[in-house]
């Protein structure tokens, strides 16, 4: 069985190369090995029962969907039963993979079902949502009759999910997890939230339907709560074991107003199943008890036997950390020597962040100029760019909002660039000719979300034992370290590698981009080499920085000069460090040792009265 699975395997890739006109490089062997490996690990998983992740973190532009594809059609072929799904995030991307299919299996063997799919919507009304009809539609219901079969995320995180998990009257042997999910969906609500969804629906509805006392009697629990609570911990738990029966937003009828498609409604009505079910704890504004919200959370992806999940950020991301559910298979590693990070300080007031600037018109929009000019100064006219900002600069329109695809992108001094927000565009190749990719801001979430996402990983409840882990007021002492520097570390890759470091060539090496981020430099240079293994790290920072002194100083001086040599005394002038006396210091911080090694100085103490001490840079490391 194994070596007919083998060869069919390579059959596949070769129609698959031939079909695309391509060659197989050595890179692609190695990748196209590591599918192989997960793929048998995961239908021995199916054949036991065993429901666990086998994880391909192959990265960005290694071609690991495609010889997914490859296998499932070895699969098929060599197994009556065989049978697999195969999840995307977006509709696009399914309709996408249907054609690459259809052309490798024959359109006998596949089928696909999105909103935009459904032969049972009229062409007029799919054209009007989508701007386009797909030449294949299917009915939901005819998805258990092919062995290939493609779905959304969302649509397996739905309610009909068994009609795309079922072959022929049995579970399916196979699941490809294209990207990562959003695991765990958060609802974070307020008491005056839950009042006014209240009060809307009963307005809207002039019966006297249940969920009007349903929703009194959580808001009253609620209110009593945290009017009588005197704990001041950063997170509570939520008991209402024998105070309330909280049962209805478990039935069909709540389930009903969770799929809403507005958002208040569903997040309302979220939070009382979650904490119906236990997943649910009170969050303090502050140490000092002023202000409250409610989180609830609760799992998003069911977990099958023979799953494979592919996902060019899983090792980085902090879950496996968390989870035991997570099966790593060895993957084939980038070098990443022609991609170059350039740190930039953003121009924004001291003690504000972005958030906060892109609330206010009158900060908002010199902050918008700010990006237009930076990526004016930093790009060539002729040259295809890609901005990342934070959504509410589009939505508002400081920035182009209409201009996020390549084939319409926005003319800037005949650039063309291409904006889209953060949260958007993970697994989409429409910008890989991008040579410019800037990342302005970080996708940072709240903690008491955080707090959510690692107690849903790990489906416990929130009790006052699973709490007090994260009670700590610093993230960075406790384990939440993991999830917010996964979570930053793993939308910085994800986006970055829309460009075109996604055109990784035979001998793995990534295609030549720059890269311009304001994300907070430390965490840059901390996790540089586990994110772009090989990147040049620099630094455009500003005078007034290198002035401030300390650390952060020292480290923007190391990153941003072309000096192959810096005396103490010109330190001191450049930044104000003395090393007369703090020299042990700087030198033994684990920051400024890694600065020192990316930047190729060693450290030289001077010798007798007039001979400084100096960096000295090594100037064949450096080049």
């Amino acid at each position: 069985m194994l070596k007919a699975l083998e060869n069919a395997y390579e059959a596949a890739i070769q129609k698959q190369a031939r079909l695309r006109n391509r060659e197989i490089t050595k890179f692609d062997r190695e990748v196209s090995q590591s599918i192989f490996t997960a793929g048998l690990l995961a239908i021995e998983d199916s054949d036991r029962g065993v429901a666990q992740y086998r994880v391909v973190s192959a990265p960005t532009g290694s071609g690991k969907s495609s010889y997914t594809q490859a296998f499932a059609k070895a699969f098929i072929e060599l197994r009556p039963e065989g049978s697999v799904l195969f999840l995307v995030e977006t509709i696009q991307q399914a309709d996408d993979m249907y054609r690459e299919m259809s052309a490798l299996l024959g359109k006998a063997n596949v089928a696909i079902w999105t909103s935009a799919h459904d032969s049972r919507t009229s062409r007029d009304t799919i054209e009007h949502q989508y701007g386009f009809v797909p030449e294949h539609r299917f009915s939901v219901d005819d998805l258990a009759d092919y062995p290939a079969v493609i779905a959304t995320h969302r649509f397996y995180m739905g309610s009909r999910a068994e009609k795309a998990t079922v072959y022929r009257g049995k579970p399916r042997k196979l699941t490809f997890v294209d990207e990562k999910a959003a695991d765990v969906t958060i609802f974070d609500v307020d008491t005056g939230l839950i009042k006014s969804v209240r009060d809307k629906l009963a307005e809207k509805h002039t019966s006297d339907l249940e969920h009007v006392p349903q929703l009194t009697k959580l808001h009253n629990h609620l209110e009593a709560l945290w009017q009588s609570a005197t704990s001041k911990a950063s997170f509570d738990e939520i008991l209402q074991a024998g105070k309330i029966d909280l049962s209805w937003f478990n039935s069909e009828q709540a389930n009903d107003y969770i799929a809403s498609s507005d958002d208040q409604v569903k997040h309302v009505f979220g939070f009382g199943r979650a904490l119906a079910k236990g997943f649910a704890f009170l969050s303090r504004y502050d140490e000092y008890g002023k202000g409250a919200r409610f989180v609830g959370y609760e799992m998003n992806m069911p977990l099958r036997p023979g799953t494979i999940l592919l996902d060019a950020t899983a090792d980085i991301d902090g879950v496996s950390l968390l989870v035991n559910n997570r099966k790593h298979v060895e993957v084939p590693r980038v070098d990443f020597s022609k991609l170059t990070i350039t740190h930039i300080e953003p121009d924004i007031p001291k003690g504000y962040t972005v958030s906060e600037i892109i609330k206010q018109a009158k900060l908002a929009k010199p902050y918008a100029r700010w990006i237009m000019e930076t990526i004016s100064q930093n790009s060539q006219p002729g040259e295809r760019v890609l901005a990342v900002v934070h959504k509410g600069l589009l939505d508002h329109e400081y920035l182009p909002n209409a201009q996020r695809d390549s084939s319409n992108p926005f003319d800037l001094d005949g650039r063309k660039v291409c904006f889209i927000h953060w949260g958007s565009g993970i697994g989409s190749n429409r910008w890989k000719d991008a040579t410019a990719v800037f990342l302005f801001g970080e996708f940072h979430v709240p903690k008491r979300a955080m707090v959510g996402t690692s107690l849903g990983l790990k489906e416990e409840q929130a009790t006052a034992s699973a709490l007090a882990p994260f009670q700590t007021p610093n993230p960075r002492t406790s384990q939440l370290r993991w999830i917010r520097e996964g979570h930053l570390c793993r939308h910085m890759k994800q986006l970055a590698m829309r460009g075109n470091a996604r055109n990784i060539d035979g001998n793995g090496v990534c295609g030549e981009q720059r890269l311009y981020v304001t994300a907070e430099f430390d965490r840059l240079i901390e996790h540089k080499d586990r994110v772009f293994p090989g990147a040049k790290l620099l630094s455009q920072s500003k005078p007034e920085t290198r002035k401030d002194g300390g650390v952060k100083g020292l480290l923007s001086l190391l990153y941003s000069t072309d000096a192959l040599e810096i005396t103490t005394v010109e330190l001191k002038k450049l930044t104000g460090i003395s090393f007369q006396n703090n020299k042990l210091r700087y030198l033994s911080n684990p920051l400024v040792v890694k600065a020192m090694e990316d930047t190729a100085f060693t450290f030289v103490a001077g010798k007798g009265r007039g001979n400084p001490g100096r960096f000295v840079r090594n100037a064949s490391l450096a080049a």
